[in-house]
């Protein structure tokens, strides 16, 4: 794959990402916008879980997508370095997100795990592939 098709392919996801994380965060902040076809998404978006240090995680998956979409455009190895490590960063966190609504809160949010499950591990593997292609340095 060449690296204008991942480059491209990884402002594909982060725009998509930035699109779920948006309407996320106006959600914990209205949620009578909220649009669940789970029935859990009301309890996850209310849970002490949905907040981090009194900020929405939305919010700050929303900030992390803005960044990659920063670091694809910006375009130098340390970028490439750098998205690779936000995102596998996120995936950790997705991770944990994903086990919390499982195990803990009991209950699943469609538009976290569609995220969670697919856009962030998407993400991840782009960043290193594209990282993995970064042309040698001499």
């Amino acid at each position: 794959m060449s690296d204008r098709t991942l480059r491209l392919a990884l402002a594909v996801v982060a725009l998509v990402g930035t699109g779920l994380a948006t309407y996320l965060t106006y959600v914990h902040f209205d949620e009578g916008a909220l649009i669940c076809t789970t029935g859990g998404c009301e309890q996850v978006q209310q849970s002490e879980y949905a907040e981090l240090a009194g900020i929405p995680v939305a919010l700050l998956g929303l900030i992390a997508y803005v960044v990659v979409l920063a670091l694809v455009a910006w375009d130098t190895p340390l970028a490439r370095t750098l998205t690779a490590a936000l995102a596998l960063g996120a995936l950790a966190f997705s991770c944990y997100l994903v086990a919390l609504q499982l195990f803990v809160i009991e209950a699943t949010c469609v538009w976290c795990m569609v995220n969670d499950l697919l856009v962030v591990p998407l993400l991840a593997v782009l960043s290193v592939l594209r990282l993995r292609s970064a042309p040698a340095t001499a």
